[in-house]
Order: C-alpha cells, then structure tokens, then sequence
C-alpha cells in the first residue's frame, strides 16, 4: 500500500484544495497551516500534495506529476534537500530534540534557492517542551517557508500554536470517493463501506487481519456483551488497541453530535450535560494512556465502565 510520501492520487477534499492554492497565490500567504480532520481520511496525503507543489515553483495551479517526475522521485527517497518531515503514523511522542534538528535544518540556506517545506504529521503528539521550541520558530519564521501541522486532534494543540496558524479542516470522504481510494490501492470493495464512516483508512484497517473481528466485539462490547473477554483478549496487541482507540474516538463523536443536533444516539437516555461528561472523560482517559504510558487493559476497562453508567 502506498505511503502519504508516494500516493499522487488524492480523492475528495477538492474544497480543502482551493482554498490553499488561493492562499498560496495571494499577497498574504499564511507561513503557518494546520490540517486537520478524521483518521484516515488523506490528511497527509493531501499535505504531500501541496508540499510537492510548493517545492516545483509552479504557479499554474496544476497539481499533477507523473510517477517518474525528478522532484517526486526525491520526495519519495527522502532526498530532498528543501523538505523536513517529523512524525508519522506510529503516534509516538516527538521531542524536542527532533524540533532542534528542525531548526538546525532552517538555519541554513535552503539547498535549492526557493522554498522549503516542514511537514509534522501528528502534531499532537508533539510534547510541550517541543511544541514550545516549534512555537519559536513559528512566530519568526524564515522567509519562503511552510509549517504544515497534521492532526486528527487539533484542539490538543498548544492554543499559542493554534494563533499562529491557519487552520484547514478536510471533510470526511463520500462512499463514492471511499472506494476510488480502495480502488487506487488495488484492495476489493468491501460489502458494508458505511464502517468506513468517511475514512478509508479506517475502512483499510478493518480490513486487514482481525480487523473486521475486532469490529463486531466492539459493537458487542458497547451493548455491554462480553466486555472483559474483548478487553483482555485485544487491548494488549498494539495494533489492536490503535483500532479499539479510534473506533471509540469516532463513535462516541459521532453519538454526542446526533445528541446534540435531536437525533437518535446512543445516549438516548442521557443528559447532554451527562453526555458531554462522559465524553470528555473517554477522551481523557485515552490521551493520558497514549502520552503517560498508562496500562492499556486498565484504561479501556476504566473507559467501558464509564460507557455502562451513562445514565
């Protein structure tokens, strides 16, 4: 499957995609840009877009390049002299160490005369001490240069960031452009898309290995059915645990938003007052276990507790 670094074909946020380049070709172009959005739904691919575009010095607007395009090639070895990337899809923590090779990056002269490109994907997992020094350098940044801030999670960001950039939210995708994606990447149209819920990313997730079985203990495991055996058979499995992690996050998002607009939800029979609670407790409790290595089982047997007493 092909990387957000590799991937030309990017499928939806054509709103997203204006908006940038008539920002990019105005007299006032924000050096800062936060993207943010669902899990898995293009955010980086999209970003690497832009990034490629950037850095070819194009000012046509076309945003298409052959596989066999010289700046292309580059980006995808990593060779790049003008291109900084942090993070990734792992979700680990980025320190401030990595902010320093950043900066030790940026004080030189770019390599090839015209801009560069700084992309941190997952910049929520920057900790504070490297959100701090990255806060330095956005609020003096060098000229011709280009923060990208990728994130599923944007209010976790330092509200200090947040000013210093301009915010750019990708919508989830439609089930059309969810299976053109699937499509691109050579993998078979699933029966059910609508578990994509507008990411086919999480749809490629739960496609692979226990994938699906992991989805239908969720669903059981929310009715309150078997909720020790999924805990204890899951949540010490890494992968495993990132899946449980954001179908919970998507879910309980997707609940407390048909609460709020009068629809049907699975806090039917719950306060929005309640509600709101429990959410915000949900949410707590998995950021203290992704950032404070907390013990996963205990976490997600903290969080179904919660889930049970809603009302």
């Amino acid at each position: 499957m092909l990387t957000p670094r590799e991937n030309l074909k990017l499928f939806g946020h054509e709103e997203a995609r204006d908006v940038f380049l008539k920002a990019i070709h105005s007299d006032r172009f924000p050096h800062g840009w936060i993207v943010a959005g669902p899990s898995g739904i293009g955010k980086a691919t999209f970003v690497f877009q832009m990034a490629r575009y950037i850095l070819s010095g194009r000012q046509d607007g076309n945003l298409l390049f052959s596989e066999n395009n010289p700046l292309h090639r580059r980006i995808v070895a990593q060779s790049h002299g003008d291109l900084w990337v942090l993070g990734g899809e792992d979700g680990r923590e980025i320190g401030v160490e990595s902010v320093r090779e950043l900066n030790n990056f940026l004080n030189h002269t770019p390599a090839e005369g015209g801009w560069r490109v700084v992309i941190i994907d997952g910049a929520d997992n920057l900790n504070r001490n490297a959100a701090n020094a990255l806060l330095k350098r956005l609020e003096e940044p060098p000229l011709k240069t280009v923060f990208f801030l990728i994130t599923a999670f944007a209010g976790r960001l330092l509200p200090t960031l947040r000013s210093r950039c301009q915010l750019l939210t990708l919508a989830s995708l439609t089930e059309g452009e969810i299976k053109d994606a699937l499509l691109s990447q050579g993998l078979s149209i699933p029966d059910n898309t609508s578990l994509a819920q507008g990411s086919p990313g999480r749809l490629m997730r739960l496609m692979k290995g226990e994938g699906r079985k992991i989805y239908e203990d969720f669903q059981r495991a929310l009715k309150g059915e078997e909720v020790s055996t999924f805990i204890h058979t899951l949540a010490g499995d890494e992968t495993s645990y990132a899946l449980i992690e954001d179908l919970l996050r998507t879910f309980l998002h997707t609940q407390l938003m048909a609460k709020v607009e009068g629809h049907s939800s699975f806090f039917d029979d719950t306060s929005l007052d309640r509600a709101l609670l429990i959410y915000g407790k949900v949410e707590e409790l998995l950021d203290q276990c992704r950032f404070a290595q907390l013990d996963k089982k205990t976490t997600l047997a903290c969080v179904f507790a919660n889930l049970e007493n809603r009302n």
